[in-house]
């Protein structure tokens, strides 16, 4: 089983090894083990394992703005590293110089030694569910823009032709079956 624990208001522990929160874990159901996936989320909302590619996708709030979608390599010797709170291209809420100084938000994740988003969306969206429509056509949901954002991997693994689709609700979750989206509706 694949579970995403937010950070909870607890910053510091998303960059922790020894803390669950703000990271995405592997459960072994037959004996409760679990293993970090990755970590340095902020408040992971979707995810969706692509087990053609063998990887994960990821969807994520941000903080004032920057939204996530992150695409997760597994089998990797390090934990994969997505930067929260260090790194956003969001700002914080009710900001102080000294919450800047614990947690200075850079811009740029990869020159801090992070793994920089697919995408980050700025201002947020509020990004929910993810899922795969075929080979490497995906949609991410939304729920403040109530819109579907439909994209295309590339072979380098980087978003191409990312489209909006307004549906004029709040969209919490989509599954998609049988040559069909399904959305789940908030209003």
């Amino acid at each position: 089983i694949l579970l995403s624990i937010g950070e909870y208001r607890e910053r510091h522990n998303a960059q922790k090894k020894d803390s669950i929160n703000g990271k995405i874990l592997k459960i072994n159901i037959n004996n409760s083990d679990y293993e970090i996936i990755s970590m340095g989320h902020r408040n992971p909302q979707g995810l969706y394992f692509d087990k053609e590619n063998n990887f994960i996708m990821e969807t994520e709030h941000g903080p004032r703005g920057g939204d996530e979608i992150n695409l997760i390599e597994l089998n990797q010797n390090e934990i994969p590293n997505y930067g929260w709170p260090i790194s956003s291209a969001g700002e914080h809420y009710r900001s102080t110089e000294l919450k800047y100084k614990r947690y200075p938000l850079y811009k740029s994740h990869k020159e801090h030694g992070f793994i920089e988003p697919l995408k980050s969306f700025v201002p947020s969206i509020a990004i929910s569910e993810i899922t795969k429509i075929r080979e490497s056509l995906y949609v991410a949901s939304s729920l403040k823009d109530k819109s579907l954002y439909f994209f295309q991997l590339d072979k380098n693994k980087q978003i191409t032709d990312l489209n909006r689709i307004e549906v004029f609700e709040r969209v919490r979750d989509v599954i998609y079956r049988e040559n069909k989206i399904y959305m789940f509706l908030e209003d």
